[in-house]
């Protein structure tokens, strides 16, 4: 879906081109699962695959409200961060560095997953080794990056710490960071194939996906769950998982589960080898400014994409989860703006995309997977923070035990899905 905004060709993701219609809509059918997945990304879809792959004799349907890889899981950057939210490191106190520690390294070890997930499904999506570099742009940002970089290492976190000099010698930016982290644990998607070929591998397992399929209301009396579409479907389920990401806002009866953000990109046209050159990226194509409220750009295929950075209206502003949060033009003109401070020869260049997404922030900066208070046959899997390419997709492994009971507990995943519960002071 494109729309042009000025200077800015709006469309839901820069990773998808083409129109893309719902397929299998439920429309005013009535149905009855085993359990019911609601929201197809990356969370939503690694709990359906996982409880198949359990119990190949449960029916399993997953329903999403636009299409497979509309919302964030065919939006992000693209990056595979193998671990917790990376800024609790950084700026909070963490609540147990014993347990962080497990739980970082239980992630580190399930990259392996995520990609025999990627082999199984014979996904073609552009799987790479991409590390990032999180660069200092002043004294104070060092300093932090310099304590936080101790912190990794006692996560047991792959980094490298570069001072100015190391970093110049692996890049030439037009802007002189005092230096950087490079997470060389890293890789890179393109994210949009990724979620594509996520749901045609559920699919060939017997999952029925249904697109164009909005549950407006959900309802747990206690032996089975009932959804309510907003064609006037009704889906009974024994069990429910809800996978909704920052579109939890519209579901008033969990909404309070996260506090939804909107986050903003644009992406130039693919520049000619020598205006490429000149922006400077050498050894490393993924750049993030350290700090809370930060920038991130990445060079893809030719393409300068830059996003983030505090939002006009301030960074704790709630996003409304809409089309309108997706097509702010004065969000797109600041990203403009600070590419243009940053590099002054794209002054001009034409901008290819502009779109964005919501993200499904938590006080914790952890997410929620957990059976809710007071329907205990419906489990949350929600609150990935933005890093939910590598954890939503393995968020399968940590809600099992809650939708099939103990008996399908893994003690490790169960263990660190206690952890990211735990409140941070």
């Amino acid at each position: 879906m494109a729309e042009e905004s000025g200077k800015f060709p709006w469309r839901t993701s820069f990773w998808c081109a083409e129109s893309v219609e719902p397929e299998n809509r439920l429309g005013q059918q009535d149905v009855d699962v085993d359990l019911a997945v609601i929201g197809g990304g990356f969370a939503g879809m690694s709990c359906a695959y996982y409880v198949k792959k359990a119990r190949p004799d449960l029916s399993v349907a997953v329903f999403e409200s636009e299409y497979i890889g509309f919302g964030p899981s065919g939006r992000n950057f693209g990056a595979v961060a193998p671990g917790v939210r990376e800024l609790r490191a950084g700026i909070l106190d963490l609540p147990d560095p014993v347990e962080d520690r497990f739980a970082v390294q239980w992630y580190l070890g399930k990259r392996e997953e995520l990609e025999r997930r990627i082999a199984e499904g014979g996904i073609d999506c552009e799987y790479r080794d991409e590390q990032l570099m999180m660069q200092a742009l002043d004294e104070p940002a060092w300093e932090a990056m310099q304590r936080e970089s101790e912190v990794l290492k006692a996560r047991g976190t792959p980094h490298l710490l570069l001072d100015t000099a190391a970093l110049e010698k692996e890049m030439a930016l037009p802007y002189r960071p005092l230096g950087g982290i490079v997470r060389t644990a890293w890789r890179a998607v393109q994210p949009f194939k990724l979620a594509r070929g996520f749901g045609r591998q559920l699919r060939d397992m017997g999952v029925a996906v249904h697109e164009g399929t909005r549950v407006t209301d959900f309802s747990d009396p206690g032996d089975a769950v009932v959804l309510r579409t907003s064609d006037g479907a009704t889906i009974t389920a024994r069990k429910a998982v809800l996978a909704t990401n920052a579109y939890t806002h519209h579901l008033p009866k969990a909404a309070d589960l996260v506090n939804p953000r909107h986050t903003y990109v644009i992406a130039t046209e693919a520049l000619d080898e020598a205006r490429l050159a000149s922006l400077g990226f050498g050894t490393y194509k993924f750049v993030e400014d350290s700090g809370f409220v930060f920038y991130y750009s990445r060079v893809y295929k030719g393409h300068l994409l830059i996003g983030g950075g505090e939002l006009t209206t301030g960074f704790f502003t709630p996003s409304t989860v809409d089309h309108d949060a997706d097509t702010k033009t004065v969000e797109f003109q600041r990203l403009y703006d600070e590419m243009v401070r940053r590099w002054p020869q794209l002054d001009g260049v034409k901008i290819e995309a502009a779109w964005a997404g919501p993200i499904d922030m938590t006080e914790n900066f952890a997410p929620v997977i957990r059976t809710l208070d007071t329907m205990p046959n419906v489990t949350a899997c929600v609150g990935f923070n933005g890093e939910g390419l590598m954890s939503g997709s393995l968020a399968g492994l940590l809600a099992i035990g809650q939708i099939l009971g103990p008996d399908y507990v893994d003690p490790d995943a169960e263990r660190v899905r206690q952890y990211l519960l735990k409140p941070i002071d």
